[in-house]
């Protein structure tokens, strides 16, 4: 905790950032030893500082306005220990750091500084330990016996070793953790009681320590002790400066490694999740719409085709339809798939035309500085496969690529054609297998982007992986297995600063034996009860259609444009009302929420929700309700007709 009190270490704190300065000083908030603190920005401030008062520890950026951080190591001069700290992990740096004499080195994150305390305390002991080194000489009982006390009190795992590899002493928390008192531990090896007698002696860096005389870091994983230690071996010397051993210093951070990577984990997934989120928004809104406008034109077809209607009739029914195709001209479908792991649901679907369909969406979705060319030849014949998931495909490759040009002007390029691989002119695949030769059809994708280095080409299949530079990439690994589905097969060239180019290859002789075909004839069952429905719909021609619709099969209708309005009209009319239709989006209330204020007035009368999306949007809501069900717009005549009478019938 943070205290006046003068006998209580002062640590001078040099950061020029406000924000880190103010996350330091809070860490200090809760420690459970008393810390003076003072702050300043610049080295020259930090000079005067100490110029006025030592400072127990000096905690410092490594980039400062006036210098960097290792100019107040050589001012510590061996009288303070200095920590310093940097934005940007970097080993050159660390070992530069060690080796002019900082205490630590740590890298700044909101982590890092709530662990400063102990930081700190480890540090202020480990320098007490090297001051009591070298006052030995001076007070040589004393200096014993305050080592002694302070080795004993430290919780890291500390033993002396000599150059043998034989254990000469071993701290409380390194015996314990080794099943053993210090006693015990006095002249064993070191790599028995650690690693066990597999240990390669020769790599060990304690052995390593001892020939050059120099400290070594290492981070290691110690299966014996089930934990990830950050080790550290200091060479020990006699008064005519030669080695006797080491000290052997191994500080737990298994939990922290584990929390880390947990962190680390959910950084991927939450990066992961917002890209399907924010193309889940984009799709399943034109999902929703372009589901609505396919309801109005079903509906009015089957009142033409059923009906004998007048001139005028016949004209507004075809006005109504052409204006709905007119809009949905205007949305394009990209389906709400993107894991990769559900079933190929098998369709024969028009290639060309998909992908013209998405470059149309995403041009206007894409920032203006990317300029979107598309060469695409005709002659391609119909594919067989999941057109859900190849939609996915093509959208992802898109994407990526104007991710890859970020705010940069640039260009991608989207070309589709017909191309066969000949016995003769074999090509090769990313993995370096063969392609099968056969007729594909080819879809390339070229961007003039940040490209990728050589470690991220090797590493961008990998489940979860992402990069840093502008374009990360969006499920590359889910793409990759989309494509391996359809026994297809992906080519990729990148160069760092120029650019990337996908080659995906789907062969067009590519059949599973389940594939969709026509449906069944269409028969629509008229209602013989005259029932009357509660049609609710915030599309007004949808409501208008819907009237009509069911007129035509032989219901009665009341209409409401949003779910407070039916709820309203519902209990002034329930008596009248047999069944209640409810779209599941809808301003003011939504049709869950309608339904479930509908449910307090009468528990028993049949309600329906309706919408576009998957009926597992609702599932959890309605799956207990035997009088409630669900239907997917666009629903035709007559699946509405059989789903109303079996309700009503029920």
């Amino acid at each position: 905790m943070l205290t006046d009190n003068s006998a209580a270490p002062l640590i001078l704190i040099v950061e020029d950032d406000i924000n880190h300065a103010e996350l330091i000083l809070r860490s200090f908030d809760d420690a459970a030893e008393e810390y003076r603190l003072e702050v300043v920005s610049t080295i020259t401030a930090a000079r005067m500082a100490t110029e006025k008062q030592s400072p127990g520890l000096i905690i410092t950026d490594y980039r400062l306005p006036d210098g960097d951080g290792s100019e107040l190591v050589s001012l510590a001069a061996g009288s303070w220990p200095v920590i310093l700290m940097t934005s940007h992990g970097s080993e050159q740096v660390a070992v530069e750091a060690m080796k002019i004499g900082a205490q630590d080195y740590i890298v700044k994150s909101p982590e890092n500084f709530a662990n400063l305390p102990g930081t700190v305390k480890y540090a202020l002991i480990s320098w007490a330990l090297l001051v009591a080194r070298r006052e030995v000489s001076e007070a040589a009982v004393k200096a014993k016996k305050d080592w002694e006390l302070t080795f004993d009190a430290v919780p890291d795992l500390i033993s002396l070793i000599d150059t043998t590899h034989t254990i000469t002493r071993a701290n409380r928390a390194m015996a314990f953790r080794c099943d053993l008192t210090p006693e015990e531990m006095i002249g064993k090896k070191c790599y028995d009681v650690v690693h066990g007698p597999e240990c390669n002696k020769a790599d060990c860096f304690c052995t390593v320590a001892m020939q050059d005389g120099l400290i070594h870091n290492s981070e290691i994983k110690v299966a014996k002790l089930d934990g990830v230690f950050d080790a550290t071996a200091s060479p020990l010397f006699d008064e005519k400066g030669r080695i006797t051993g080491c000290v052997h210093f191994m500080r737990d951070i298994t939990e922290r490694k584990r929390a880390e990577e947990e962190r680390q984990n959910l950084e991927r997934q939450f990066q992961h999740t917002q890209k399907l989120e924010s193309l889940g928004v984009l799709s399943g809104g034109i999902a929703h719409d372009f589901n609505n406008i396919l309801t109005i034109i079903l509906g009015h077809c089957y009142i033409l085709k059923a009906h004998d209607n007048s001139e005028a009739e016949r004209d507004t029914y075809i006005g109504m339809i052409e204006s709905a195709a007119n809009r949905a001209a205007d949305l394009c479908r990209q389906m709400l798939t993107y894991s990769g792991k559900n079933p190929l649901l098998q369709t024969e679907f028009n290639l060309w035309m998909m992908v013209d369909e998405i470059v149309k969406m995403l041009s206007s979705a894409i920032k203006k500085n990317v300029n979107i060319k598309v060469d695409m030849k005709r002659d391609l014949p119909m594919i067989i496969g999941d057109s859900s998931q190849i939609q996915q495909v093509i959208m992802n490759l898109i994407i990526n690529a104007s991710e890859a040009i970020g705010d940069n002007n640039g260009t991608i390029t989207v070309a589709l054609k017909k191309t066969t691989i000949k016995p003769d002119q074999p090509e090769m695949d990313y993995f370096g297998s063969m392609i099968l030769s056969g007729d594909y059809a080819c879809l390339e994708v070229s961007d003039s982007g940040c490209g990728m280095s050589e470690e991220t080409k090797e590493r961008i299949f990998e489940p979860f992986y992402t990069t840093k530079f502008t374009g990360r990439g969006l499920g590359m690994s889910a793409l990759l297995g989309i494509i391996k589905a359809h026994n297809g097969t992906l080519q990729l060239a990148s160069t760092l600063d120029v650019g990337t180019i996908f080659k995906v290859y789907l062969p067009l002789t590519f059949v599973q034996e389940h594939v969709e075909t026509s449906l069944p004839k269409d028969v629509v069952e008229l209602s013989l009860s005259k029932a009357t429905v509660l049609f609710v719909d915030d599309e007004d021609a949808l409501l208008k259609m819907g009237s009509t619709l069911l007129d035509a099969i032989n219901y009665s209708t009341v209409t409401a444009s949003n779910g407070r309005e039916a709820v309203d009209l519902y209990r002034v009319r329930g008596s009248e009302i047999d069944l209640v239709m409810l779209d599941l989006i809808m301003p003011e209330m939504g049709g869950v929420e309608a339904y479930h204020e509908l449910r307090k007035i009468d528990a028993f009368v049949p309600i329906i929700i309706c919408s576009g999306y998957d009926v597992e949007s609702v599932a959890d809501v309605i799956e207990a309700d035997e009088r409630a069900g669900f239907l997917h717009k666009p629903y035709k005549p007559a699946e509405l007709s059989r789903v109303l009478n079996k309700m009503i019938g029920g």
